[in-house]
């Protein structure tokens, strides 16, 4: 019954259309983007470019992540700009992922956005290289809306980038605003809010707080997929 319930929990309908339509043939018929229970695309005019060294089966998997945990929400794909894929990546469940005309979206190797996430993109996000967001996280490269100032009549910037260094490991309920840089092996904790650069932290720092401050140093994240965890568990 198990084995039945995960192929069915594949969205095979989403699977076909999506990789067909947005990857070349000789990409597409590797099947590369994987799709899970609900999925709406609300706009596929954008282009999407898998410039990985190797191209396989489900190396792309959105709307599963999370999916026990949470109640079945829709994934949302909105994409009217570009969205660059160097690797591995996994989306969670119920997340909504929009990409505007002039934006692009870049993601790096083993990038990870738990359920019930958002992305924002109006100009320019990159996720570099081994990146693990939690649920409910969202991360915007804009305000959304323009603001005066009324004593010059100057109009602030309504969109910037975002970029996250590698190794990265986000709590959850994290709000990234734009103006984010983070340096690598860096730590933020869960209900915290980013809107600037953080490069003069040093690497393995925690930062956490609304917005961030430095919580703690000489911390790294330790990543399953790269190490066996099995052997810190206490009976």
């Amino acid at each position: 019954m198990d084995s039945i319930n995960k192929i069915f929990a594949h969205n095979f309908l989403a699977i076909i259309y999506f990789n067909f339509k947005m990857l070349p043939f000789s990409q597409a018929i590797k099947l590369p983007f994987d799709f899970y229970y609900k999925i709406r695309f609300e706009n596929l005019s954008g282009k999407v470019f898998l410039n990985s060294e190797k191209i396989t089966r489900g190396m792309i998997k959105i709307g599963g992540r999370g999916s026990e945990m949470f109640s079945r929400t829709t994934t949302i794909i909105d994409l009217k700009g570009i969205f660059k894929i160097n690797g591995t990546l996994e989306i969670g469940h119920g997340c909504l992922i929009r990409v505007e005309k002039k934006g692009i979206l870049s993601t790096g190797k083993n990038v990870r956005i738990g359920a019930l996430s958002k992305v924002f993109c109006e100009n320019n996000i990159l996720f570099k290289d081994e990146i693990d967001f939690s649920w409910e996280c969202q991360i915007f490269d804009t305000n959304f809306h323009y603001i005066r100032n009324v004593l010059d009549n100057s109009i602030d910037d309504k969109v910037g980038s975002v970029e996250i260094g590698s190794y990265n490991w986000f709590g959850n309920r994290i709000t990234v605003m734009k103006g984010t840089k983070t340096p690598d092996f860096f730590i933020v904790a869960s209900n915290s809010l980013c809107n600037k650069s953080y490069y003069n932290f040093p690497q393995n720092s925690v930062v956490g707080g609304f917005p961030v401050k430095l919580i703690g140093e000489n911390k790294k994240r330790i990543f399953e997929n790269l190490e066996d965890t099995s052997k810190f568990d206490h009976e």
